[in-house]
């Protein structure tokens, strides 16, 4: 797959993902799935308009329906007391064997980062539940459908372990947070991640041209690519990628909340329905937390 194929098949997948929910490869064969079903959409609208003599007749159609919010509990505020405690302690895991693999993709080499996956995880949440609720008053937060059941709002969660016996499936390995947001104006989720660099921020820059992609510069000089996309529905998802050395922030919004699909299962824009008129935080917020995230 070429650098282009690779950012359309990225752009159709993670149109309304949180950040780092799924796997590389799950991005790219979702992607291929996506494309492929908004294929047939079109041929199928095109044979029934040939039918109809090129008019649509009959009743306006219905409203979409507006998103539920997930089954279970609610939160009005979240402690971050508990993961900074956990944070601030030695971790209880053995440390990860310091090694560099080199993509297959590209050649890139990709630092695999020494500490637990658990102990960055709750670094991370620390850090999420200290400076995102200021950002958003007056919401409730709601667990995720793709988030595990034991864990908070904005908890993060390693996605993917670095394994030394099978490099290949276990790189880059990531750490995940989101949550699911309302507020008077509606529902909409947020999602926030750490991945080890996977390309170099030129290269990032490079694959950036156009479709709702940009180049920005973070607080403290870094590299940023936004992806702003809106799918045909009206279901909008800001992503940020901030490229800090070694390691990928990232921090992402959106105006509607997805519905929960299989793992490795496609969501094409017939299923994505907004749920609030724009997303829950700006680009220059999105960037600012992707950027003081823990390394």
């Amino acid at each position: 797959m070429t650098d282009p194929d690779l950012r359309d098949a990225l752009k159709a997948y993670t149109s309304g993902e949180p950040p780092l929910t799924f796997t590389f490869d799950q991005v790219v064969a979702g992607g291929r799935r996506v494309r492929r079903r908004r294929r047939l959409a079109v041929a199928g609208v095109t044979a029934v308009l040939v039918a109809a003599g090129g008019v649509v007749l009959g009743r306006p159609p219905a409203p979409a329906p507006q998103p539920l919010l997930p089954a279970g509990p609610s939160w009005a505020a979240l402690d971050p007391g508990p993961f900074c405690a956990r944070a601030g302690a030695a971790p209880v895991e053995p440390l990860v064997e310091p090694t560099t693999v080199v993509s297959e993709r590209n050649g890139f080499a990709i630092r695999i980062p020494a500490e637990p996956a658990g102990h960055t995880a709750a670094r991370i949440s620390c850090y999420l539940a200290t400076v995102v609720p200021p950002l958003l008053p007056e919401v409730t937060f709601h667990r995720a459908a793709a988030a595990p059941e034991a864990t908070l709002p904005l908890q993060a969660y390693p996605g993917r372990v670095f394994d030394p016996a099978d490099p290949g499936e276990t790189t880059p390995p990531y750490v995940t947070a989101d949550a699911v947001v309302a507020d008077a104006r509606g529902v909409g989720s947020v999602g926030f991640g750490s991945i080890a660099a996977y390309e170099s921020s030129a290269e990032a820059v490079a694959n950036c041209a156009g479709d709702g992609c940009s180049v920005r510069t973070g607080p403290n000089g870094e590299t940023v690519i936004v992806l702003d996309t809106t799918a045909a529905s009206g279901y909008r998802t800001v992503r940020v990628s901030v490229y800090r050395g070694d390691t990928i922030g990232t921090a992402s919004a959106s105006n509607g909340v997805l519905p929960a699909v299989p793992a490795g299962e496609a969501i094409g824009d017939d299923e994505l329905t907004p749920g609030r008129p724009d997303p829950l935080l700006g680009v220059d917020q999105l960037i600012a937390v992707a950027a003081g995230l823990p390394s």
